[in-house]
């Protein structure tokens, strides 16, 4: 039994009888079925069976992105142990693929019930921001060095923007005096000049 501590995973023995490095038949994913509903916390068997070469990768995939479970050779049936994660997405796609990703795959999806909610790239946390103490700092998440910050009233008026590394915003306008309880407006323009857009609830 050997742990892949980074991935959170348990990989299991590696089944097949099949001595041969090379194997006829369509990759198959055995295991979950496709549409299963899962739980954080629980442990996963994923196996498949009959791919068509001797080494195949298996990803996690949401939302554009993919994180590689693992890769094995050697043997035409494999099954690995997944520990779905306490802060797990909404869903999954599971695949096997020939290594490299250039031959053929399988995949199957799958639902966590009571799933972490989806975030978007950039946003803002915490969300609502308290201010009722009058001190408090609320980070936009996943900006990079370099991103600012604008943050707008609901008429679209510009009250602030920042910047720095964390991108951090202290409730406060450009005169230094904290905003109003209420929601508020807020656009991150990355490095690159991609923007973000989202709310930001203030609450005293």
């Amino acid at each position: 039994m050997k742990s892949f501590a980074k991935y959170g995973l348990v990989v299991g023995t590696l089944l097949g009888a099949a001595a041969a490095a090379w194997a006829i038949g369509e990759l198959t994913i055995t295991n979950p079925p496709d549409d299963a509903q899962i739980k954080p916390g629980q442990v996963v068997r994923i196996t498949w069976r009959n791919f068509t070469t001797n080494a195949v990768d298996v990803w996690l995939k949401w939302d554009g992105r993919r994180n590689r479970i693992g890769e094995y050779s050697a043997e035409t049936n494999g099954m690995i142990m997944w520990r779905v994660p306490a802060d797990a997405l909404p869903a999954y796609r599971i695949v096997v693929e020939e290594a490299g990703g250039l031959g053929s795959e399988a995949s199957v999806n799958v639902t966590v019930i009571g799933g972490a909610p989806v975030l978007p790239e950039v946003y803002a946390t915490p969300n609502p921001f308290d201010l009722s103490t009058g001190i408090g700092q609320l980070t936009f998440e996943g900006a990079p060095s370099g991103s600012t910050a604008a943050i707008y009233d609901m008429e679209g008026r510009e009250l602030v923007k920042v910047s720095g590394s964390p991108l951090q915003w202290d409730g406060r306008n450009e005169r230094g005096d904290m905003v109003a309880a209420g929601t508020y407006m807020f656009v991150v323009e990355l490095p690159n000049g991609e923007k973000h857009t989202g709310k930001i609830a203030v609450v005293k």
